[in-house]
């Protein structure tokens, strides 16, 4: 080990007179086996395993690190050998030293192995995804690495790492190293492409807009069995997009090589199994949509005692406009935010319509290909807000 991390061993004898001491190994008893636990990225979970000769009676078991980041009051021991005859009467911390001392009552002088845990700061991780997209985008490949970053001030010898998935793996990781590793592969992932119409954050009639006006557009993965997935959660992390293309043949003839394009990177969120990930790849302005609010009546208006409103409803109706240009169907997600209280009165697209939150719904729609003017899809829905007083917030 790189650090000072040392066991000491004592027990009390009785010769006489009863004698205490702390009497140093004259080796120090190497790791019979390391586990270090990735799968809580606030922390990593290190449990190792030693060799330590016992006495008879009560021994001093004596714990010290330097310069390693060790959270004291998360340290445990526990005999494995013979768990019924060892065991831990007390725990000490000696004052302004890294360390502890547990006393151990032993009921035979042996060989015990016991096992060590505790929490250890400071070796960071990330997780890099590669994701790359075959030429119709119907499926990917994903490849998920890992980069280990250590600066706990420990060195881990043959350490077996678990991250939280797939199979562990035996690997040293010295102090101030850095690894970057291959953690899985996963082929022929299925994925959607959708395009997302959030009424909060794009114009609603693209015509007076000075500039031409993209939809963004991603990929959407489903953590399930189904896109070849859904074995544990998928982790936060950047995710680097490319796409298969055809290169020309180098000669007439010849079979056409294939190649990559970088497409862009998006962040990935933390992806529970069935639920969706979505990857911006960038923006589409193949389809049109406006939005307009054609009626908004005041409804079941109340005064007060000066005969000024202070409450009353409203009667909404809004109209969305969808034109689809491309050759191709198209599969679009409206979003759209309503504050406050209030209630669906109707609803063209109902059983497209999704419910995000209270303030949230979606619509979730297949535009037809060539779709526009008078082929152009329209949706329509009529809201009443209830108790409104004027003063309440655009969004939630």
């Amino acid at each position: 080990m790189k650090n000072v991390c040392c066991l000491l061993v004592g027990f009390v004898c009785v010769v006489g007179a009863r004698v205490e001491a702390r009497v140093k190994l004259v080796a120090l008893p190497e790791r019979a086996r390391v586990v270090v636990s990735l799968s809580n990225p606030g922390a990593t979970l290190v449990e190792e395993e030693r060799l330590i000769t016992l006495q008879r009676g009560v021994n001093k078991v004596d714990f010290s690190w330097r310069g390693v980041n060790i959270d004291p009051t998360s340290i445990q021991v526990r005999a494995l050998a013979h768990p019924g005859s060892v065991i831990v009467l007390n725990t000490s911390y000696p004052p302004n030293e890294n360390a502890l001392i547990w006393e151990i009552n032993s009921t035979a002088a042996q060989e015990e192995r016991v096992r060590i845990s505790y929490l250890l700061s400071g070796l960071n991780r990330d997780i890099v995804y590669r994701a790359v997209a075959e030429p119709d985008e119907r499926a990917l490949t994903l490849r998920n690495y890992l980069r280990l970053r250590n600066d706990s001030g420990e060195d881990l010898t043959e350490a077996e790492v678990s991250i939280g998935y797939g199979a562990n793996f035996k690997k040293t990781i010295a102090h101030e190293e850095v690894l970057e590793m291959l953690s899985e592969r996963i082929d022929a992932v299925a994925i959607r492409k959708i395009l997302t119409w959030d009424a909060a954050t794009l114009p609603w009639d693209p015509e007076y807009e000075k500039k031409t006006v993209g939809i963004p557009l991603s990929y959407v993965i489903t953590n399930n069995t189904v896109s070849k997935l859904g074995q544990h959660t998928l982790l936060p992390g950047k995710v680097r997009i490319f796409i298969k293309t055809k290169e020309q043949p180098a000669a007439e003839g010849e079979k056409a090589g294939e190649g990559v394009t970088f497409t862009g990177e998006d962040w990935a969120s933390l992806t529970p199994v069935d639920r969706e990930m979505k990857l911006y790849i960038g923006q589409s302005r193949d389809v049109k949509v406006t939005q307009r609010k054609t009626k908004d009546d005041k409804t079941n208006i109340r005064r007060n005692s000066g005969n000024a409103v202070v409450l009353h409803d409203t009667d909404e109706v809004y109209k969305i406009e969808i034109e689809n240009f491309k050759k191709t169907s198209v599969d679009l997600v409206l979003v759209e935010h309503i504050p406050g209280y209030w209630r669906m009165v109707e609803n063209s697209h109902a059983p497209q319509l999704r419910k995000k939150d209270a303030f949230t719904f979606e619509y979730h729609l297949t535009l037809p290909a060539n779709t526009s003017g008078e082929k152009k899809t329209t949706v329509t829905f009529n809201i009443n807000r209830l108790n409104v007083q004027g003063n309440e917030p655009s969004s939630y």
